[in-house]
């Protein structure tokens, strides 16, 4: 199965293991990956590089650090994608649960693919909510101060769809 993984864009993704070894297929470009624990931590050999990394998964999210840097990782499956009807491309979805600190935009305004429209707070954590594609804010269910669970919309997009 090919998942997408989204950092600031989609990417297809796909991943063949066997032991310490492994393929990783990356927009159809094919990575030879080894991989063994290393404490907390796994250390993965790439084209003779070995890096230090650390992941934690969390439902549909992958928290990856590595290089003093740290990545929060969306795993789509396109099969539940479209089970949703797509819908959630009308809208910034919560990741995780939490509490809604801080609103970026309004009703009626026009925003850009990867524009803030929100801060939230989970586990003394924050995070920016952002664009999911170009378009224009319709609502914004949660308001400061308001709790809210994984999957909520934060802010919901006029809809695309076209009438036929």
């Amino acid at each position: 199965m090919t998942l997408q993984i989204s950092l600031t864009e989609p990417r297809d993704v796909r991943l063949a293991r066997s032991g310490d070894t492994a393929t990783v297929w990356i927009d159809g470009s094919a990575f030879p990956v080894r991989t063994r624990p290393d404490g907390g931590a796994t250390e993965i050999s790439i084209d003779g590089r070995r890096e230090k990394v650390w992941v934690v998964a969390d439902r549909d999210t992958v928290f990856v650090h590595a290089h003093g840097r740290s990545w929060a990782l969306d795993v789509i499956n396109p099969v539940e994608a479209k089970l949703r009807g797509g819908a959630g491309a009308d809208a910034a979805l919560a990741p995780m649960p939490g509490v809604l600190v801080a609103l970026a935009v309004a009703a009626g305004a026009e925003v850009a693919h990867g524009d803030v429209l929100a801060v939230i707070e989970s586990m003394k954590m924050q995070t920016e909510i952002r664009a999911p594609r170009d378009g224009v804010v319709e609502r914004t269910p949660v308001a400061v101060g308001e709790s809210f669970g994984q999957g909520a919309p934060l802010v919901v997009l006029v809809s695309e769809e076209v009438d036929q």
